[in-house]
């Protein structure tokens, strides 16, 4: 960030030259006269002078938002170029849900780094979409999750599958509806209503434009019908592990997570065999890079 909008910032945060000065490690004057230059160049003023220090002018106040502006950008350029040479270096960038991190994925990191010690590595925990928009946008270099329908024929990316999986609902040990499990699917499924729904890592709207146009408009139809229906929506598995067991709340997963989940006294209620998916990795097309075709391959093996 350039020097003099850095003098400014310091200024406007202190209220005070002096104090400025005193933290910037430069004398009062030369701030004084660098202020006073900046005032010149863009042409307003951007200072109160008073007895006890300075305040922003409303020129000042809207100085100030697009000089935080600019120092956003700028460290979000740094941040950029570190990462882009330490990628050319063999960082690779993994993105994964906590359920595939706790079944193959870890194992699969320490595979990796038993091959490439002294690689680098960014692992990014999310759901599908965030996920996916992170590939697109070269945040990430793949991720493992479910193969997702409609997406937008800007998303560039190649599919590797790597098994099939079922919906499993699970709940806390003594719940209500485990005293129903005799009942037929359809008949548990509707029992299923009267109770809280839990999501876990939902989505976010904000990235709904890695999807077309019509499978947006059927999620605001699937939001819809929750409407009277309590449903809580929890970014993290081992928190909603927590709410779980503090609720009647019900909550759809990965049937492969059935025995990790009757580790921590969580109960499979059912596996809704209609509820099938592809589980694999995606990757952006086109991408002929060593580090991540070799973790692709470790990921294809351990499975």
């Amino acid at each position: 960030m350039n020097k003099p909008y850095r003098y400014f910032l310091m200024v406007a945060h202190t209220g005070s030259i002096k104090g400025a000065a005193d933290k910037l490690n430069i004398s009062q004057p030369s701030l004084t006269a660098a202020i006073k230059k900046l005032e010149a160049d863009v042409g307003v003023p951007i200072f109160i002078r008073k007895s006890k220090g300075v305040e922003l002018t409303e020129y000042g106040r809207l100085f100030r938002e697009y000089v935080q502006e600019q120092q956003e950008k700028h460290l979000s350029l740094m941040h950029r170029f570190t990462d882009m040479q330490q990628r050319q270096l063999g960082k690779l960038k993994i993105g994964t849900g906590e359920a595939w991190w706790e079944q193959f994925v870890c194992h699969s990191v320490k595979e990796y780094k038993l091959i490439e010690p002294a690689c680098s590595l960014h692992l990014e925990f999310g759901n599908n979409l965030s996920l996916m928009h992170h590939l697109v946008q070269g945040d990430i270099d793949l991720f493992v999750g479910h193969e997702v329908t409609g997406l937008h024929e800007r998303c560039k990316v190649t599919f590797h599958p790597l098994f099939q999986d079922k919906e499993a609902i699970f709940v806390r040990k003594d719940h209500p509806l485990l005293t129903k499990k005799k009942l037929g699917m359809g008949d548990q499924l509707k029992s299923q209503e009267q109770y809280p729904l839990l999501r876990v890592t939902p989505e976010h709207s904000r990235h709904n434009s890695v999807l077309s146009d019509h499978v947006n408009s059927q999620e605001d139809s699937m939001e819809s019908q929750l409407v009277g229906r309590d449903v809580y929506d929890v970014d993290s598995l081992f928190a909603s592990i927590d709410m779980l067991k503090m609720t009647d709340a019900v909550m759809p997963y990965s049937q492969k997570m059935c025995a990790w989940m009757k580790e921590r006294e969580i109960e499979t209620l059912l596996v809704n065999e209609e509820r099938l998916g592809n589980v694999g990795i995606y990757t952006k097309q086109g991408i002929d890079d060593q580090k991540i075709q070799r973790f692709v391959q470790i990921l294809q093996k351990s499975i």
